[in-house]
């Protein structure tokens, strides 16, 4: 579950994020589509971020590279990248279900952020989306689920993380499972072809004040797709050719603007982009919890639950919104 430090200041974040890729400061509300736009027309941070109109000159390590170090949560989760928050999931943490549109984070292919699948990728996503709605196996769960690693992007979505800077390096930590991932800055190539890593191998360099982090080699199920990390919760799987090019720029003190560019020519018709802040966790003395799951575990309640709705000849598929998936 989500630290709650988060709540109070995932809208202020927000606003300011706006503000510091804009030009001028937005007055009042935006819409999703005019936040597209200014993330967009800020180019991942290739040009200059300004704050007030401005230019933003972000704190520097010693190596003269902008100062990404500290304790970061997105804004947003990765249980869907399509559909938006869960409105029940919302409730049962206690929290305000959501209204109105419900946050995406797919900015192109815009405008209806949907993942650019092939037919034959999306028939496989809505099966095991119907999986999911009634799981009889222990495959049928999602991977998060069964405790594995969420690979990336979607481990940047997963609770707290911490950034680690040194000449030549980005460590980056994570408080879901004790995830890591290390990032050599050196220009060195990516490890063997035949070297499958769960969270990928990553190179990362610098453009600007950007940081740009290139993700190859990554863990497959070539059969069923399920026994390997996924984009998200809702099936969004990929193959052997999977491509990811992140780009982390601190947009001001407190906040970091992140976009992935996911390329995977074996599932996906084009290459597709998704974008979130992050916002810093100011307790200085936040340490990660232990996160009480483990390799090997058995959902057992699920599955009981799936076999019994299959006994009783109840099927369906995962959605957030009746027919967003074409469930009836």
């Amino acid at each position: 579950m989500r630290n709650r430090f988060v709540d109070a200041t995932i809208a202020s974040a927000v606003v300011v994020t706006i503000s510091s890729l804009a030009p001028v400061p937005p007055a009042g509300p935006i819409s999703l589509a005019s936040f597209v736009a200014l993330v967009e027309a800020a180019d991942g941070g290739a040009q200059a971020l300004t704050v007030a109109g401005k230019p933003w000159n972000p704190p520097r390590t010693a190596d003269g590279k902008p100062d990404l170090q500290g304790m970061w949560a997105a804004t947003v989760g990765g249980h869907t990248f399509e559909e938006g928050g869960d409105p029940e999931a919302a409730i049962i943490q206690g929290d305000p279900a959501p209204s109105g549109e419900r946050p995406k984070v797919i900015v192109d292919p815009t405008p209806d952020g949907r993942i650019p699948y092939q037919p034959w990728a999306e028939e496989k996503r809505n099966e095991h989306l119907r999986n999911i709605f009634a799981p009889t196996d222990r495959a049928h769960v999602e991977p998060e689920d069964r405790c594995l690693l969420n690979g990336v992007p979607r481990i940047n979505l997963r609770g707290q993380m911490q950034i680690v800077q040194t000449p030549g390096y980005v460590l980056m930590l994570y408080e879901w499972i004790h995830a890591y991932r290390f990032i050599p800055l050196d220009g060195r190539p990516h490890v063997a072809s035949n070297i499958r890593l769960w969270n990928g191998d990553s190179r990362g360099r610098w453009e600007g004040d950007t940081l740009v982090v290139d993700v190859t080699n990554f863990h497959v199920d070539a059969k069923n797709y399920n026994n390997q990390p996924w984009l998200d919760g809702h099936g969004s799987f990929y193959s052997d050719a999977l491509h990811v090019v992140e780009r982390w720029t601190l947009a001001d003190a407190n906040t970091i603007s992140y976009e992935a560019t996911i390329t995977d020519p074996k599932v996906f018709t084009r290459s597709w982009k998704l974008a979130f802040t992050m916002v810093r966790n100011k307790d200085k003395n936040y340490e990660f919890l232990e996160v009480a799951c483990y390799e090997g575990y058995k959902p057992e309640l699920a599955l009981g639950a799936g076999r019994a709705l299959r006994a009783a000849g109840k099927t369906g598929i995962h959605e957030h919104a009746k027919g967003f998936y074409g469930g009836k």
